[in-house]
């Protein structure tokens, strides 16, 4: 989730070239890989290791999280909605492949999946799931290797009462719920 006044921070910072990205994508496409209309997102979960004020920022937390197969950072704008104390532990869906951003100083090699509803936020949780797990539409193609922030906000990925989708199409791959009970639009 990030918070409205950073969207241009993370447009601006998604068309950056890949040379001034501190951290690469682990995966690579082959030459003759195909690549879809629209990038997937790589949706997984992860467990949040530590939660901890951004040094440089009112509304920001950053985050260490354990994908399974590897720890990254991410920052996000939730900070005021959640204790850092209760964000430890938790098993959250991260969008894995959106191109890592700088934010006020920090780098974030992800983002987690929350919606608004009035003045609450909710986190998209997937608490039975192992680290790493992936979520996906079925029948669907490996995600994109990396996505603009840009291009992920012009997904349609839904947080309903009876599960959430992706463009219309149910996500599945572990039990997903919404902290709080929080539905709507996920970012």
């Amino acid at each position: 989730m990030v918070h409205p006044s950073l969207v241009t921070e993370l447009a601006e910072t998604s068309e950056r070239p890949a040379s001034e990205v501190p951290f690469q994508v682990a995966e690579h496409m082959n030459s003759t890989d195909q690549v879809p209309s629209t990038p997937q997102p790589d949706l997984c979960v992860a467990r949040v290791i530590e939660a901890r004020d951004h040094p440089n920022a009112d509304r920001l937390v950053v985050m260490d999280i354990d994908l399974g197969q590897e720890q990254r950072q991410i920052v996000a704008g939730i900070r005021g909605q959640y204790d850092n104390s209760e964000l430890s532990g938790l098993h959250l869906v991260v969008v894995a492949n959106l191109e890592p951003a700088r934010l006020r100083g920090e780098i974030s090699q992800g983002m987690l999946l929350a919606a608004e509803e009035g003045d609450t936020l909710g986190l998209l949780l997937a608490p039975g799931a192992a680290p790493g797990t992936r979520i996906r539409v079925a029948g669907e193609g490996e995600p994109a290797p990396s996505m603009s922030f840009k291009e992920f906000m012009e997904l349609d990925l839904i947080a309903r009462p009876d599960g959430v989708t992706l463009d219309g199409q149910p996500l599945q791959g572990a039990d997903l719920t919404m902290d709080r009970a929080v539905y709507g639009k996920l970012r």
